[in-house]
Order: C-alpha cells, then sequence, then structure tokens
C-alpha cells in the first residue's frame, strides 16, 4: 500500500508539521474504515480471479433404514466433484478484470483520502497557530482599552471629557473582552480539532507551534499539466471506467451458452452391493451445457444497464478531469493574489509602527498624549492581525495546490 507523498509536507520546512501529519494518517479513524474497504474490494478482487480454476468439491451422505418386522439397512456415500467451467467467451475473465480494476479504483480512493487528510491535518495545524497569535493580539487589545478607559475616566473627572467620551471607552473595552472571548473559543475548538483529526480525545490540549514558519519558495515556472495525471481521484476514475467496459463484456457474454468438464470419483457402501459383491468405487466424467433460451429479456437489459453505466463512467471521468484541472488553475491565481496581499499588508504594518514610533517619541517629548498613543498601538496590532491572517491564507493556500496537483512539484 502507498504512502501520503511527503515531499510537499517537508517542503514547509516543519518537523512538527511533519510529525502530526503522521500522526493524523497513522490514527484517523475515518482513514483506518476507508483501508477496510481496500481489503474488501482486495478480496473480492481475488475472489473472481478463483472462478478460473477448477473446483473442487467432496459429498458425503449415510442413511439408516428400519423395516418393522424385516430387519435394517445402512447404505454411505462419498465422492469428490470437480469442475471447470470453459470460459470460451471471457465471461469469467471480464469479472475478474472487473474486479482487479475495482480493486485499483478502490485503492486510489484510498490514497485521495490520505492526500485529503493529510492537507487538512496541515490547514487545521497552521490554523491553530493563527487562532493562538489572534489570542495573544486580543488579550494586548483589552490592555490597551483598559489604560485608555482609566485615561479617559482620569480627564473626566477632571472635566476635560464629556459622559459621552467616558461611555465609549467603555463600550470599546467590552467590546474587546466580548472579541478575547470569541478568540480563546476558536483556539480551543482548533486544539480539538486536532486532536480529532489524530483520532485522539478532543481535550483541548493539543501543544502547537506558536509561530509561523515561513512560506515555501515561490512556485517554480512550467508546472506541467501532467501533474495532475497523478492525482488519486483521476486514477480512481479512470479505473472506474475499465471496471463499467469489463461488467459490459461480462453482461454481453451471460447471453452466451456456458460449458463445464465435470469429473467424480468416490465410494458408495450398502447392503444391496454388498449382497452384489460389487466394488463399492466409482468414478465418471463429463460436460455441462448450460444456454440461456428465455428469461423476460432480463440478460438483454443487463446489457443496457451495464453499457449506461460505462457512458457514465466515462462522462464521470471527464468532468473529473476539469475539474482537476480548475483547482489547479485557482491554486495557482490565489497564490499569486495572496503573494501581492502579503507584501502590501506587511508594508501597512511597517508604516504603522513606523508612526508608532513617532507618536512614542512625541509622547516621550511632551508634545503628545498618551490617549494618542494608545490608539496608534491599537492600529498597529490591527495590522499584525490582518498580516498574520494573510500568512496562514498563504499557507493554506499552497497546501490547496499541493493538493490539486496531487503532491509535491516534482
Amino acid at each position: 500500500m502507498g504512502g501520503v507523498d511527503s515531499a510537499w509536507i517537508k517542503s514547509f520546512r516543519d518537523p512538527a508539521l511533519e510529525s502530526y501529519v503522521g500522526e493524523v494518517v497513522a490514527g484517523n479513524i475515518e482513514l483506518g474504515a476507508a483501508l477496510q474497504a481496500v481489503e474488501a474490494a482486495a478480496a473480492s478482487a481475488r475472489q473472481a480471479g478463483a472462478m478460473l480454476r477448477p473446483q473442487l468439491v467432496a459429498v458425503g451422505s449415510s442413511s439408516h433404514l428400519d423395516r418393522s418386522g424385516s430387519g435394517s439397512s445402512d447404505s454411505s456415500e462419498l465422492n469428490a466433484q470437480l469442475s471447470w467451467e470453459l470460459d470460451l467467451w471471457g465471461r469469467v475473465r471480464a469479472a475478474r478484470a472487473a474486479a482487479g480494476a475495482n480493486y485499483r479504483a478502490t485503492e486510489a480512493e484510498y490514497q485521495d483520502a490520505r492526500l485529503s487528510l493529510a492537507a487538512l491535518a496541515a490547514k487545521a495545524w497552521y490554523l491553530a497557530t493563527e487562532t493562538y497569535q489572534q489570542l495573544e493580539f486580543a488579550r494586548e487589545i483589552v490592555e490597551i482599552q483598559q489604560k485608555r478607559l482609566d485615561l479617559v475616566t482620569i480627564k473626566f473627572e477632571e472635566g476635560e471629557l464629556s459622559p459621552k467620551e467616558k461611555h465609549l471607552a467603555g463600550a470599546d473595552l467590552n467590546s474587546a473582552k466580548d472579541r478575547l472571548q470569541q478568540v480563546s473559543l476558536a483556539h480551543r475548538n482548533a486544539l480539538r480539532t486536532l486532536e480529532v483529526l489524530a483520532g485522539k480525545y478532543p481535550a483541548a490540549k493539543r501543544h502547537i507551534a506558536r509561530r509561523y514558519v515561513p512560506v515555501p519558495s515561490a512556485v517554480p515556472a512550467g508546472v506541467p499539466s501532467a501533474l495532475i495525471e497523478r492525482r488519486p481521484d483521476l486514477r480512481a476514475a479512470a479505473e472506474r471506467v475499465a471496471t463499467a467496459f469489463n461488467l459490459v463484456t461480462e453482461a454481453k457474454a451471460a447471453r452466451l451458452p456456458r460449458i463445464s468438464l465435470t469429473a467424480s470419483a468416490g465410494r458408495t457402501s450398502s447392503d444391496l452391493i454388498d449382497l452384489l459383491g460389487q466394488d463399492p468405487g466409482f468414478w465418471a466424467v463429463g460436460g455441462n451445457f448450460i444456454a440461456p433460451l428465455y428469461q423476460g429479456g432480463a440478460l438483454k437489459e443487463q446489457v443496457v444497464v451495464k453499457t449506461a453505466e460505462q457512458k457514465a463512467a466515462i462522462m464521470l471521468f471527464g468532468q473529473s478531469s476539469l475539474n482537476a484541472f480548475n483547482e489547479v488553475e485557482i491554486a495557482l491565481d490565489g497564490e499569486a493574489i495572496l503573494t501581492k496581499r502579503e507584501r502590501y499588508l506587511k508594508g501597512a504594518l511597517d508604516d504603522n509602527q513606523e508612526a508608532l514610533d513617532v507618536a512614542q517619541k512625541q509622547f516621550d517629548a511632551g508634545k503628545l498624549d498618551l490617549l494618542s498613543v494608545l490608539q496608534m498601538q491599537e492600529r498597529v496590532i490591527s495590522a499584525k492581525i490582518a498580516w498574520i491572517n494573510i500568512r496562514n491564507a498563504r499557507l493554506a493556500q499552497r497546501i490547496e495546490l499541493h493538493l490539486a496537483l496531487g503532491g509535491s512539484f516534482d
């Protein structure tokens, strides 16, 4: 059973992420259930292949007859029966090929589930980091709003500000505290998601990275479209087409006669044979011929059903391919836009920080009041929040691109 292409995970240069994704792939309960579906499909494929081999069965019987007033008699028989269908029209071979294609499709769907789960785990990992940083900033904003309210209260008591300013400052503080509670809950929920993905109880105690790793380097130019051919979902769709083709062949062959060779050998024992002094051993060979003559059109309609399913499988494969190209184009376009947005938001953060530094110097020189400095501090924190949001969005977008390509850029 192949594993998840780990090259794209390694490209983030985040050992903690690699460890967590491995933990999720090993412990996720739904993925374990999907693996059992693969095992079942493999067994079905082996079962279909067994029909091409001779079938040997043992048959035995024993009886006792008690005649009132005339004694009793015993008889027994044990024989082995061998049968082998001559697959003249390829019905059994088509069934075996269909089962094999179904197994490969199920395995590819399992690999797609593994890849999707790994991507989901990676995004959840960085979302938990984002919510932790937002929690830190939310606490800072509460502190700033508390200082602002204290300052406004002093100015109000000195008659420099009206009651309106005091109440507005109090409203801002309460809004900041409410935001803190929201972010705190979001962070705990993010931790619970990490735990559930790994098949563990959601206790919100997962240890995470508290800072982002740098966003991986730019997407290499000329990423070939052939990369999406390795996508597990496309491979699964292609195998579903192969399954459908073979099932049509099987349905057509089912309308033709079946010929089987048979042989049997064994021993039988009874009072009559003992009386005649006959040899209890026996053997026989022969052949069976079975041809469907009339079944109300059931076999003909079965061909129609399987042909329609074949056409549907071809259409679904075409749609899956189109969806794959669409996902790649969206991911590449989003990568470019988010890169520009990060640059702009970083510039906004730097400018706000410079303005805060100037305001702090003016305050130290007595040219600016503390209220203005606090307002500038809040602007800087808001700019930081926007910047960490876009960084997480960029990491998530890169994960989406790897998911669309079915793995790394190699």
